[in-house]
């Protein structure tokens, strides 16, 4: 199993747990974080027990979690009670925070303390990061859309890079944040915009990151 770990409301991850049903992915919602049925022991993670669609499944049988959230918000909670949503919503952030981390199959993107999909960092720290890594930051891209390129990188494929250094350069800032999924605005072969949840509504792109998570950690 593939677990996509969305909001319901997230039309773009409904649609990809759609066109990945053959492959047995399912949408891991807020509602079934709230579930009955959890087991989780840090120290054995792969014995525990997760709920996936509204049904307990073993943690042995996921093979891979895309993380399409940066955190479970507390209007998501309507089965709980008005005046403990966001308690509850700031204990399912930490638990699925450690719950993530620890998990034995692919990940992608693995959660920080910030974000549960990768590097919650602002436009600056992006910047830091670039400069870091080696790549080269344009601080005053065009405003026409059309002028720029978005490289997607999933795991060790890259996608729509105009040419080899685009993709060497989007590459070098995914593994400088650690992440495995990235897309990366470029103008004039510099970055000059990131983000940890790129569309996936493209075919291809959604094939490349169907092979990427079927492949073993």
């Amino acid at each position: 199993m593939i677990a996509v770990l969305a909001s319901r409301l997230d039309q773009e991850a409904t649609a990809l747990v759609a066109a990945w049903s053959a492959a047995g992915a399912a949408l891991l919602s807020a509602e079934d974080l709230c579930s009955p049925g959890w087991i989780f022991d840090p120290g054995d993670p792969a014995a525990g027990t997760a709920v996936v669609a509204g049904q307990a499944v073993p943690v042995a049988s996921l093979r891979a979690v895309l993380t399409r959230r940066p955190a479970v918000v507390a209007e998501e909670l309507g089965a709980i009670a008005a005046a403990d949503r966001s308690y509850v919503a700031a204990e399912l952030n930490a638990f699925m925070v450690g719950w993530l981390s620890a998990l034995p199959c692919r990940v992608v993107n693995r959660p920080t303390t910030r974000s549960l999909c990768g590097p919650a960092w602002n436009r600056l720290q992006w910047q830091a990061a670039a400069a870091r890594a080696g790549v080269a930051w344009c601080d005053d891209p065009p405003d026409d859309p059309a002028a720029l390129h978005t490289v997607v990188v999933c795991g060790d494929i890259v996608r729509c890079a105009p040419d080899a250094d685009a993709a060497d350069a989007a590459c070098r800032l995914a593994r400088h944040a650690g992440v495995e999924l990235l897309a990366v605005q470029m103008f004039g072969g510099g970055v000059c915009g990131v983000s940890v949840a790129p569309d996936l509504r493209d075919d291809t792109t959604q094939a490349v990151l169907l092979d990427a998570l079927r492949r073993p950690r």
